[in-house]
């Protein structure tokens, strides 16, 4: 006699819980719409060529020009501000990013086997060093440079599986320290403009940590920055405009997001692609913002722009990357 009374009080309570997520989901889109960044022209799609996964977006100020990698697919990509050329490059191998080194005309790449120096023109590359000789299954996966010409690079799991990624500082004689880990996959190393702060990223986690960084090149301090929810997809790539704001991409989570140097969320940015991995500076005043996402695995009939290269003019500026110094 009891039995239906019990069944209907469960299913009410399933009901409420149920009305419940929906108002939470309802309430935080719109608080994402009431914290939007002001831009000064609307996100603009500048090639929809479908990279597999889009990244390591580079800024060349004395070209003009956007570079990224689609290392999936193994490719190089530039993007001549001056007229909207792209011209691509093949690469041998699954490639991270490209960053400059300074008095080299070749770009340093992070490559699966090691950091390079690489002619994308005649495809010739050197071997500079292998942070992880004992670990064939990870790859580099995202770096930054410092003002003092060190590069700061993750590592990851090359199957998205085991945690076996670490961050890494190469110095300008190429001796590997090994920072922080392991992580299955790391992402956004990122300086504040003082150089006194090092953002890094636990993308598996979803975690953005900081650490306290001084000038002989150690990391102490570290702690949580911000935490992504997982319905707001993963934290990957990032970087930090002139004011020390972070702007985070969300893979599955189709947005930037720009936090305080306190880490609460200033503003969001929707991106038409769900997997967002990267975000760049760039331009003669350094207000554009490049945008690079992933078609892996994306149905390409409902998101057509997936894999593509975005870009908006903000209403703040970036800064541009130093330069590798080797030797």
């Amino acid at each position: 006699m009891h039995r239906p009374v019990k069944y209907f009080e469960q299913g009410l309570v399933y009901a409420a819980q149920a009305a419940w997520f929906v108002f939470s989901r309802i309430n935080k889109q719109r608080s994402l719409m009431a914290m939007s960044i002001d831009i000064v022209k609307d996100l603009e799609c500048l090639w929809a060529g479908g990279a597999i996964c889009g990244e390591g977006l580079c800024w060349q100020e004395e070209e003009q020009a956007l570079y990224w990698v689609d290392i999936d697919g193994c490719k190089a990509h530039r993007y001549r501000l001056n007229g909207g050329v792209i011209d691509s490059w093949d690469l041998p191998e699954k490639t991270g990013w490209l960053l400059p080194c300074a008095g080299q005309s070749e770009w340093l790449a992070g490559c699966k086997s090691g950091v390079y120096l690489i002619n994308l023109d005649s495809g010739s590359r050197e071997l500079l060093v292998d942070p992880e000789p004992d670990l064939p299954g990870n790859r580099l996966n995202d770096a930054k440079i410092d003002i003092d010409g060190r590069l700061w690079a993750g590592t990851m799991n090359d199957e998205e599986k085991i945690e076996t990624g670490w961050l890494y500082r190469i110095d300008c004689d190429l001796t590997c320290t090994r920072w922080d880990g392991p992580y299955i996959t790391t992402n956004g190393p990122a300086m504040s403009p003082d150089n006194r702060v090092l953002y890094h990223v636990d993308t598996y986690g979803g975690i953005v940590y900081a650490f306290d960084k001084h000038r002989d090149g150690t990391i102490d301090g570290r702690r949580i920055f911000a935490r992504v929810d997982e319905g707001d997809g993963k934290p990957d790539g990032l970087t930090v405009d002139a004011s020390g704001f972070v702007w985070l991409a969300h893979w599955g989570g189709s947005r930037i997001t720009r936090f305080a140097p306190n880490g609460t969320v200033d503003g969001v940015l929707e991106i038409p692609a769900p997997q967002v991995t990267n975000c760049a500076f760039g331009g003669p005043d350094m207000n554009l913002l490049f945008i690079t996402t992933a078609a892996r695995n994306i149905d390409l009939e409902t998101y057509p722009k997936a894999g593509g290269l975005f870009c908006v003019q903000t209403s703040v500026c970036g800064l541009s990357s130093p330069a590798f110094i080797l030797g």
